[in-house]
């Protein structure tokens, strides 16, 4: 294989792209009863909290199949465990990963996978009196139960940390008055996907009311942006408030960037990726593929200047895949072919970099038995 080829050249340094969710598939579930009906009850619900955060989708514990499989959560149990929590015994669980996504797509649900946006929030409370901006550390339980919110979807949250560089960047005027231009320079550090700013007006029963913006892209690009931020309100308790308002966010997010695995999967298909200029570019590439929720392997099959065909076995349509790698800012479609696209695979002699006549020597030849066709819609170009 040309990965094999190209391990002769570099050391791999790769760009970290989004926020990886480390526990999408663990959940700790509080024992109602001491029982064994409270602990099965604490299992259903324990799958049913995973199952809700890899699809994105609150409405997945709607679907027929996934009712049933609920019912048996035990043969999709890999480990559990008990503890106490606040003085409440609680049992952990973690659930297998390839049965729970052969699930999901048994039932035609949603996936959303573990690299997610990373959500920087700007939050701050007026109590009547002044106006705070709550930091990562912050006593104000909204940001305990903001956390906790993003955490039982799979959505990961920054908080800025309030150091000197942050109070000296941005102020609570800057936050309540919604100046996008401070508010984008303090930003710019946290290099976060998205930012949700959120003005927090607390109630005389104890209540609060949250008025939030959230915008989809990167801070940086906020100030100029052509998109409008996503807008909204919600009021309850601190707990009931940023609950609807993470709900708002994440389905939004989901809805981008989850997609369906169910139907006819689309088999083979072969993608061109050109402007790829060293082999650290080629390996974020091929991380990048064989990231994707839709694609089961991707296998380089031909190298050409600084174009590379790959094929892809997916493990969803062809319109699924589409739709998943036109999320990914690493790569944009075009329409700019290169000759070699529907010759048949020879042996690998160039490299994307100049090599030695002794590495090339040491380097196992690729051959295909067929042309490696690649249709308009499958060219793409690295975005290095």
């Amino acid at each position: 294989m040309l990965r094999f080829a190209l391990l002769f050249l570099a050391v791999l340094v790769l760009p970290v792209q989004a926020a990886t969710v480390n526990d999408l598939y663990r959940t700790q579930v509080t024992l109602i009863g001491s029982d064994q009906q409270a602990d099965q009850a604490a299992r259903e619900q324990g799958l049913a909290n995973v199952l809700v955060k890899i699809s994105g989708n609150t409405d997945i514990l709607n679907n027929a199949t996934i009712k049933t499989a609920i019912t048996n959560s035990g043969r999709y149990v890999s480990q559990l465990g008990y503890s106490q929590v606040d003085g409440q015994r609680a049992i952990n669980l973690s659930f297998d990963k390839n049965q729970i996504k052969q699930l999901l797509i048994k039932s035609k649900a949603s996936i959303w996978k573990d690299q997610r946006p990373n959500i920087l929030v700007w939050m701050v409370d007026n109590d009547g009196q002044q106006r705070n901006i709550l930091w990562d550390q912050s006593t104000n339980a909204l940001v305990n139960d903001t956390k906790q919110a993003a955490d039982s979807r799979g959505l990961p949250l920054t908080f800025p940390v309030g150091d000197i560089t942050d109070e000296t960047a941005v102020n609570a005027s800057d936050l309540w008055g919604g100046f996008i231009d401070p508010i984008a320079v303090a930003s710019t550090r946290y290099h976060a996907d998205g930012l949700l700013l959120v003005k927090a007006q607390q109630q005389p029963d104890a209540n609060v009311t949250l008025h939030w913006q959230f915008y989809p892209q990167q801070p940086s690009k906020i100030a100029t942006a052509e998109v409008q931020p996503i807008t909204g309100t919600t009021s309850g308790t601190l707990a009931q408030s940023s609950n609807k308002m993470i709900n708002q966010v994440t389905d939004y997010l989901a809805n981008k960037y989850a997609v369906v695995l169910g139907g006819v999967a689309g088999g083979k298909v072969n993608i061109e990726v050109d402007n790829i200029q060293s082999t650290e570019n080629f390996f974020a590439l091929e991380k990048m593929l064989n990231g994707l929720t839709t694609v089961n392997s991707a296998n380089a099959m031909r190298i050409k200047g600084d174009s590379v065909i790959f094929q892809l076995n997916l493990q969803g349509s062809e319109q699924a895949f589409h739709q998943e790698i036109s999320h990914d800012d690493q790569v944009r479609q075009t329409q700019s072919a290169i000759a070699f696209a529907a010759d048949p695979a020879v042996s690998t002699t160039s490299a994307i970099i100049p090599v030695t006549t002794d590495t090339v020597s040491a380097v196992p030849s690729v051959t295909a038995s067929s042309a490696l066709t690649v249709t308009p819609q499958n060219i793409y170009s690295w975005n290095s």
